[in-house]
């Protein structure tokens, strides 16, 4: 009772003109509920600025899915809280926009252990005792990524199963909307710091999901007046493939985010996995919130968690030449020497300096090229110490690698590939070759050139996909007996399905594969764009740039070498500027 009156006057005297009530559930936990009056609109109402709030939006694995233990329930800090925004929390006693401590389940009655517990419990455990963290959960089983939209949850729940409609029917229908009401509760509160996201099995290996969770994340920064620069997105994996997810593949689109918006990607690696493929067990839920909040106050707060408090004695990498595919994210390995000699890779927590942004770039510890060319890279990382420790290393980003580890052996049918002497075996009727998770911009070169070793007797071809499927509409080139082939690429059609003698727009191919008629080998010796009609390599690679920035600092001339005046708004084409070629889209 004293613990209990004690809180109460706290609340009050810390509350300004807010009421406050205090239930003692049978547990012995203090659950500290908002009550609003007549003054809570106030204008001049008090916002703790010390109380940071999470919103959290997904499918079941943020909804939760595996078993609530006594371990989940005990010793849960009051600094932690979640605001219930469902009805049907009024079964276990909670009121719809009041703050409650976290005592699992989070997200609504019913549901079980979250991403989101151990977030939580690992924020207040890391952050100053002045310092409390809320989550305002939003999270549907099976959710599709369309079902969180605000124009199209309408077409999604038509057509969604009668499971999820219910479910829908507990959020009013509209999950968006709800999010985006309680966010506004939540506000008057506290500051709301970081969007948490974990969705995608629903959607698994769909190209459009990136674009779809950004316009998302967008819409939420507009009907909440949040500022991009000040509220990060932070998505979790799916279950990794080491743990026997079904969904891994995904994550390739996951770590496309940072790219799009200002995101961060939450690594699944080492959080055990259900036996159905999709879900994490209760104790791969607490570490995959624990890698929710790692990730969330190292670029939200600075503090690196797990890494121990001691000098960093050197920094390295496996291999300081990298080659890197185009359209396709690489994760980086940086590995950090500490005095006990021990190491961990401190990749997305490192500074790097690009020498040249225009081939490549490196987000969170995840490479991108951008276009065909080498540059150097200086990477830095800072320990608790404040110590510099750096490394630099080089990019060499291309189209076609040839690594092992980027051939796509089993594009259709189980092909083999040797990597020493570039040799393809796609078997009978195969496919084998590469995929662009962001798509590969071929628009600003004239020629696709393929080198082989010799005359291949296999009826080979080369594939071309603007989908992600190779089961769509595409391009089928025919090697022959050519040792050089070039693909005219503004000049091809597509030879199949229903848009069959329809240019390939080329300015976004998903796959390019080689193709076996016949069971054999493909043996090849190169592999590359270019834009002289020689079908020689680019001396001067060709850089792509976004029309919107594409403003030219120094002289520009035409492919022609005529000097191209009032460069401000370049009509699309290619340009010369520096020695160097760029296309304007």
């Amino acid at each position: 009772m004293k613990k209990t009156v004690f809180y109460i006057l706290l609340m009050v005297f810390l509350g300004g003109f807010r009421s406050y009530s205090a239930d003692l559930r049978a547990t012995g936990d203090v659950s500290i509920q908002y009550k609003e009056n007549g003054l809570e609109g106030d204008k001049g109402q008090a916002v703790d600025s010390a109380f940071h709030i999470y919103l959290c939006f997904g499918q079941s694995n943020m909804e939760g899915n595996a078993d609530i233990e006594s371990v989940d329930t005990e010793d849960v800090d009051k600094r932690f809280r979640v605001m219930s925004v469902c009805d049907e929390d009024l079964k276990m006693g909670r009121t719809p926009g009041d703050w409650y401590t976290a005592v699992p389940p989070l997200c609504r009655y019913g549901a079980k252990l979250s991403v989101a517990d151990y977030f939580g419990r690992t924020m207040v455990d890391n952050l100053p005792e002045s310092c409390k963290v809320g989550v305002v959960m939003v999270a549907i089983g099976g959710a599709g990524i369309d079902c969180f939209d605000k124009a199209s949850y309408e077409k999604y729940y038509e057509q969604a199963d009668e499971w999820q409609k219910y479910l829908m029917g507990l959020y009013g229908g509209n999950p968006y909307a709800k999010l985006v009401e309680f966010g506004k509760k939540a506000k008057e509160h506290g500051i709301i710091k970081g969007i948490l996201l974990h969705q995608g099995e629903s959607n698994n290996g769909q190209a459009d999901w990136p674009e779809k969770v950004e316009k998302i994340y967008r819409d939420l920064l507009c009907d909440l007046d949040l500022k991009e620069e000040e509220v990060p997105l932070f998505a979790g994996e799916m279950l990794s493939g080491a743990e026997g997810g079904v969904c891994a593949g995904h994550n390739e689109y996951v770590g496309m985010l940072p790219w799009l918006v200002n995101a961060h990607v939450v690594s699944s690696e080492g959080c055990e996995g259900a036996s159905d493929g999709l879900h994490f067990t209760s104790e791969g839920y607490r570490e995959m919130g624990r890698h929710y909040a790692r990730v969330v106050l190292n670029k939200v707060y600075g503090i690196p968690l797990d890494m121990p408090d001691m000098p960093v004695t050197n920094i390295d990498m496996p291999d300081k030449d990298l080659e890197v595919q185009i359209g396709k994210g690489q994760k980086l390995e940086l590995m950090a020497a500490f005095e006990d000699g021990h190491t961990e890779d401190v990749s997305y927590m490192a500074e790097y300096e690009i020498e040249n942004t225009e081939v490549a770039d490196i987000k969170d510890g995840e490479v991108r090229g951008f276009s065909q060319g080498r540059t150097g890279v200086k990477a830095t990382y800072t320990d608790a110490a404040g110590k510099m420790s750096s490394l630099s290393f080089t990019l060499n980003s291309t189209c076609f690698p040839f690594g092992e580890e980027f051939i796509e052996t089993a594009l259709f049918g189980n092909g083999t590939y040797r990597e020493a002497v570039r040799a393809f075996f796609p078997g009978e009727n195969g496919q084998m070759g590469w995929k662009y998770t962001y798509g590969l911009d071929m628009s600003g070169y004239k020629y696709l050139v393929l080198k082989l070793d010799k005359v291949q007797k296999v009826g080979a071809c080369i594939m071309l996909y603007t989908e992600n499927n190779i089961w769509s509409d595409c391009c089928q080139y025919p090697v022959g007996g050519e040792v050089l082939v070039a693909v005219p690429l503004h000049d091809i059609t597509y030879t199949s399905g229903e848009l069959q003698g329809e240019p390939v727009d080329v300015s976004r191919v998903m796959i390019v594969a080689l193709y076996a008629g016949q069971s054999g080998v493909i043996d090849v010796a190169d592999m590359y764009l270019t834009n002289n009609d020689d079908y020689s390599p680019d001396a001067v690679p060709v850089f792509s740039m976004d029309s919107k920035a594409s403003k030219a600092d120094g002289i520009v001339y035409g492919l022609s070498g005529i000097r191209i005046n009032g460069t401000d708004n370049l009509p699309k084409g290619i340009y010369i500027r520096d020695g160097k070629k760029f296309v304007v889209r």
